[in-house]
C-alpha cells in the first residue's frame, strides 16, 4: 500500500532512489480517502502546505498526515489518538518499545475553519524502526507567531480587552521615539505603541517601590551620626536637587556626592546619603533587593549558582514546549538532543536527515572526545560526569580532563576554568566589574556589571543590584516588554540578572552588562556574553531617547572592542535587524554571517531573534595591559 511504503522509506531516513514516486502515490492515496490539501500563509506571508484529514485536523508535513491516516484507518475510534500531558501519545498494543534517541519533531499550529471551530495539530517524533519514537505535542504561543491562537477562550478574552492590536511575533520590539531610526539595537523592528519611559535612576526605582517617598530630604554626611554637609530633595524623575542656593540643577547620586565633597568623588556613596528617617541609601537598596528576591523567588528559572557546574539528567517537564530551534529561534521540523531538553532544525546543526541512533547537539559534546554520554551528577566524580567551563560554557568529562594531567577529584566549590585563556579572561572580567573606565569623552565612563551570587557583603550586593536595575530600566525605555512562553518570565530581566536554564537558548548564566556612564546615570546599555577567546555575542543594544544622535552607541562599541582585543577575543557577534542591517554593516564595520560561519561557532548557542540576521565582526587583538 503506498501509505505503508511512504512510512518505511521514511523511517529509512528518506534516502534512496523513488522518493518522489512514493510521495506522488500517497498524496494520491490521501485524496482518495477524503483528504483534503490547502496553503495556508503564515505570518511571515510565505505559503505553506496543509494536508487536512476528513474530521478536520490539520497537519503542516505529509509523514505526519500518512502516520495519522494509517492509525485513523487501524482506530475503531473517530478520531487518532491525542498526545497527554507528558507529550506521548496514548498506549497502543501495535506500538513497539524501544529507547528514545535522536528525534526529529514536526511543529503544527492550530487551524480555525469558517465556522470558527478549533482543531490542533499534532506533532509525531519520526525515527529508524528499531527505535520507535515518542509523540510530543508543540504548544505554539502567541508571541512566536502572529496567526497563532491563544491557549485558551479565557486568555482570548483577556487579550482582546486588554488590546485590540494583533499578536506580536516572537522578536523585541524596539520602541519608536518620535520617528527616530538611528536606534541601534540588535532586535526585529516591529510597530508597536510607545509606552511610557521608565525610572531613569535608581532614585526612580525606589521611589516607584514605594521605598522612597516622593520628594523626600536627603542629606550627605561624612558619618552616621555626623552633621548633614549638603542637603536635597529628590525629584520627580530620580534626582537630587541641592538646597543649599547653589543653582546648579539637578544631581545624580554620585554627582551630589562630588558636590557635598567640593568636587571629589566619593566611593559608595549611597553610604553617606540618609533619608530624614536616618535610613541610609545602602538601606534602602537591600531592602530593594530583598523585594526583588521575594518576588521572582517562585520563578521556574534557577539563579546562578556560585559553584562549578556538573551536568545533571533534565526530566521530561524541562524540554523545549514551544518547539524553538535554539540556532535560528524560529519554529518548523525539529532534531531534539538526547543529552539536553533542546531542539534544532537539521540545517542549523549541518545536517541533511535525521541520524539514526543517539544524536547529541554541539554544545552538549565533551571538548576533547566529542562524546556527548554521561552520568548524572552524584556526591562522587566518575569518569563520565560531565563539568561545565564558567568561561566558554564547554564541556568536559572527568576523564578526559585527568587524561590531560589536571588533578580534578571532586567537584571544584568555585568557578572551574578549562584552560589558562578561560582562567585569564574570567579573571580579567571579573576584576574589572563595578568599575568606571574613563573613555575619550570627558565626563563619560565604560562600566561593567554582573550578577553575582558570591558571598559578599549585603550592602555590596544590594549596589550591584541596583546598578542592575537600571541597566534593566534602559533596556525596558527602549524595548516593549517580552514575556518568554517557556518560563512566564520577563527575557531583558532574564539576560541581565543571569538566570540560568538547561534548556540552552534559555540559559543566560554568562551574560554581563556593559554601558556609558555619566555621573551615575547609565545612559547605553549593552548585554555581553564571552565564550572564551572565541567568540563573544552581544544581543541587546539600546541607549535613553534623551542621549541618542550623540554618537553614545559608537562609543560604547569602541570600549567594548578594545576591551575584546585585549581579552584575546576573535570575533563579535549579534543579531541585526532589516532596518538596522546597514547600520551595522556600514558604520560599525560587521559582516552578515554566512551558514558556515554560523556553524564554526556552532559549539556555542549564540542568541538571535525571528527576523534577525546574524552578523559578525573579527576583533583586533590588542597588547594586554600593563599591570
Amino acid at each position: 500500500m503506498a501509505i505503508e511504503e511512504y512510512i518505511g522509506y521514511m523511517s529509512r531516513g528518506g534516502r534512496g532512489p523513488g522518493g518522489d514516486e512514493l510521495r506522488r502515490k500517497a498524496k494520491e492515496r490521501l485524496l482518495s480517502s477524503g483528504w483534503t490539501f490547502h496553503m495556508k500563509r503564515k505570518y511571515d506571508g510565505r505559503q505553506e502546505l496543509r494536508y487536512m484529514a476528513p474530521h478536520g485536523a490539520s497537519y503542516i508535513s505529509l509523514i505526519v498526515a500518512c502516520k495519522k491516516y494509517q492509525q485513523f484507518s487501524c482506530s475503531s475510534t473517530s478520531r487518532p489518538p491525542r498526545p497527554n500531558r507528558s507529550g506521548k501519545a496514548a498506549a497502543s498494543s501495535a506500538k513497539p518499545s524501544g529507547k528514545k534517541r535522536g528525534r526529529a519533531v514536526h511543529g503544527g499550529r492550530k487551524e480555525t475553519d469558517a465556522a470558527g471551530s478549533d482543531e490542533e495539530c499534532s506533532t509525531t517524533a519520526v525515527g529508524p524502526p528499531c527505535a520507535p519514537r515518542t509523540k510530543k505535542r508543540r504548544r505554539v504561543s502567541a508571541l512566536y507567531a502572529g496567526d497563532a491562537l491563544k491557549k485558551s477562550a479565557a486568555a482570548k478574552k483577556k487579550k482582546a480587552s486588554a488590546s485590540a492590536s494583533p499578536a506580536a511575533s516572537r522578536v523585541l520590539l524596539p520602541r519608536p521615539k518620535d520617528g527616530d531610526k538611528t536606534q541601534v539595537a540588535a532586535a526585529a523592528l516591529v510597530p508597536s505603541s510607545c509606552q511610557p519611559s521608565r525610572a531613569r535612576t535608581i532614585l526612580a526605582v525606589l521611589v516607584e517601590k514605594n521605598i522612597l517617598r516622593p520628594t523626600a530630604k536627603l542629606s550627605y554626611r561624612r558619618t552616621t551620626r555626623g552633621p548633614a554637609v549638603k542637603q536635597g530633595t529628590v525629584t520627580g524623575d530620580g534626582y537630587i536637587r541641592c538646597l543649599c542656593g547653589c543653582g546648579r540643577g539637578a544631581f545624580t547620586v554620585a554627582e551630589f556626592a562630588a558636590h557635598a565633597n567640593g568636587g571629589a568623588t566619593t566611593e559608595r556613596a549611597s553610604a553617606h546619603l540618609f533619608v530624614g528617617d536616618r535610613r541610609s541609601l545602602s538601606q534602602c537598596l537591600v531592602q530593594l533587593m530583598r523585594a526583588d528576591v521575594r518576588k521572582n523567588r517562585g520563578s521556574p528559572t534557577p539563579s546562578p549558582s556560585p559553584g562549578a557546574r556538573v551536568k545533571r539528567k533534565c526530566t521530561a517537564d524541562q524540554e523545549d514546549g514551544d518547539g524553538v530551534c535554539s540556532v535560528c529561534a524560529d519554529g518548523g521540523e525539529m532534531l531534539l538532543c538526547d543529552c539536553c531538553p533542546s531542539a534544532f532544525h537539521h540545517g542549523c546543526v549541518g545536517l541533511d536527515a535525521t541520524p539514526l541512533g543517539e544524536w547529541f547537539c554541539p554544545p552538549c559534546r565533551c571538548a576533547i572526545c566529542d562524546s556527548g554520554e554521561f552520568e548524572p551528577a552524584a556526591d562522587e566524580f566518575t569518569d563520565k560526569t560531565v563539568i561545565c567551563c564558567d568561561q566558554c560554557e564547554r564541556e568536559y568529562h572527568v576523564s578526559c580532563i585527568r587524561s590531560r594531567g589536571d588533578q580534578l577529584e571532586c567537584c571544584p566549590e568555585g568557578p572551574w576554568l578549562c584552560s589558562q585563556k578561560c582562567s585569564d579572561i574570567f579573571q580579567r572580567l571579573q576584576g574589572l566589574v563595578g568599575r568606571s573606565i574613563p573613555t575619550s569623552v570627558a565626563g563619560l565612563s565604560f562600566t561593567l556589571f554582573r550578577s553575582s551570587k558570591l558571598p559578599e557583603e549585603e550592602a555590596m550586593a544590594a549596589e550591584e543590584h541596583g546598578k542592575l536595575r537600571m541597566a534593566f530600566d534602559v533596556l525596558h525605555e527602549c524595548f516593549v516588554t517580552l514575556i518568554e512562553p517557556q518560563t512566564q518570565s520577563d527575557l531583558s530581566h532574564d539576560i541581565v540578572f543571569n538566570t540560568e536554564s538547561w534548556l540552552r537558548r534559555l540559559n543566560f548564566r554568562g551574560f554581563y552588562v556593559v554601558g556609558i556612564e555619566k555621573g551615575g546615570e547609565l545612559i547605553t546599555v549593552g548585554t555581553l556574553r564571552v565564550y572564551g577567546d572565541k567568540v563573544a555575542e552581544l544581543p541587546l543594544v539600546g541607549t535613553r531617547f534623551a542621549h541618542r544622535r550623540q554618537g553614545m552607541c559608537h562609543l560604547l562599541m569602541n570600549n567594548l572592542e578594545k576591551l575584546l582585543g585585549e581579552l584575546g577575543v576573535e570575533r563579535l557577534v549579534l543579531p541585526a535587524v532589516p532596518e538596522l542591517l546597514q547600520t551595522w554593516t556600514e558604520s560599525f564595520g560587521f559582516q552578515v554571517m554566512s551558514q558556515s560561519n554560523k556553524l564554526e561557532i556552532a559549539e556555542h548557542t549564540i542568541l538571535c531573534f525571528q527576523g534577525t540576521t546574524m552578523c559578525h565582526k573579527f576583533i583586533n587583538k590588542a597588547a594586554p595591559p600593563q599591570r
